[in-house]
């Protein structure tokens, strides 16, 4: 069963199927973090392909507006990004009670900084990768999510 399709502009023909692991109901949300444009475009095709709604940013300030306004299931970021590399934005993330916490997975082309992504205790893949590898590995991450926002509200409210 094809769920839409269409026709690209030099003739080659679109078709997308559905994704076993998502829900009829919602498709899982992807935010992509990436300074390269070519490299977010690319990762976009290949999610939004896979059944995944996608939301770009290219650098952890944006990334962090889009994390508040609508919080995505998973966030795929390059590690080696300017103002606050991958590694520092997501530490951040993590430390900061009031963001809402959601899984990661880390891209880079240099292998020497995912030592340093894979610290902080995500997944990493090293630029450039199979569509398949990434699919699977989203489709792992999709499965282990956390709790979208902690439960602060939630355990004032139980003391009272």
């Amino acid at each position: 069963m094809v769920h839409s399709a269409r026709a690209g502009a030099d003739g080659t023909f679109f078709a997308w199927l559905p994704n076993p692991f998502m829900s009829e109901q919602r498709r899982a949300s992807i935010l992509v973090v990436d300074d390269e444009i070519a490299v977010r475009e690319l990762l976009k095709l290949q999610l939004a392909g896979a059944g995944y709604e996608v939301q770009l940013a290219d650098d952890a300030i944006v990334a962090a507006r889009t994390l508040m306004a609508k919080p995505p299931d998973l966030m795929i970021v390059d590690v080696s990004m300017p103002y606050l590399d991958g590694v520092d934005f997501v530490a951040a993330l993590k430390a900061d009670t009031t963001m809402p916490q959601v899984n990661v997975v880390f891209i880079s082309g240099h292998g020497e900084v995912l030592e340093r992504a894979r610290a902080v205790g995500a997944p990493c893949l090293k630029k450039p990768f199979a569509v398949e590898e990434l699919l699977e590995l989203v489709r792992r991450e999709l499965q282990v999510r956390p709790p979208r926002r902690r439960a602060r509200l939630d355990y004032l409210s139980a003391s009272t």
